[in-house]
């Protein structure tokens, strides 16, 4: 995380499904490890991205679509919305008085953004070639 901040991400019961599966029974520590042990590098998911013949989208396009959805299509607060995306209050008065995770309120927000792109016309990333 940045600033070595922890972040923790209520994740929906299909989320949870998913990654109980990706751990086929394991109970190792990283749900994605490297192949060379430990953990990946933070321009993985670029990587990626390239290998799939999407390297003219980025990881933050991911971040501001959602950031624009929440925005756009709900009634969450501000505050809600900000902290899914792990981020801080501008001013620090705020942000000395605002100390909580919002974790309900975010399961809620993660929730309904689960069930929009289920029920929407999202186009899934396929290898490009």
């Amino acid at each position: 995380m940045k600033m070595d901040q922890d972040h923790h991400v209520p994740l929906t019961d299909p989320a949870l499904a998913i990654l109980e599966k990706m751990r086929d029974g394991s109970q190792r520590e990283l749900i994605f490890p490297n192949p060379e042990g430990g953990m990946f590098s933070e321009n993985a998911m670029l990587a990626v991205l390239d290998r799939m013949g999407y390297g003219h989208v980025t990881v933050h396009g991911f971040r501001s679509t959602f950031a624009t959805w929440a925005e756009e299509c709900t009634d969450y607060p501000d505050g809600v919305r900000e902290a899914a995306l792990a981020h801080k209050y501008k001013s620090e008065t705020t942000a000395a008085y605002q100390r909580g995770q919002r974790l309900e309120k975010r399961h809620a927000l993660m929730r309904d953004w689960a069930n929009y792109l289920l029920a929407s016309n999202v186009v899934p990333m396929r290898t490009v070639g």
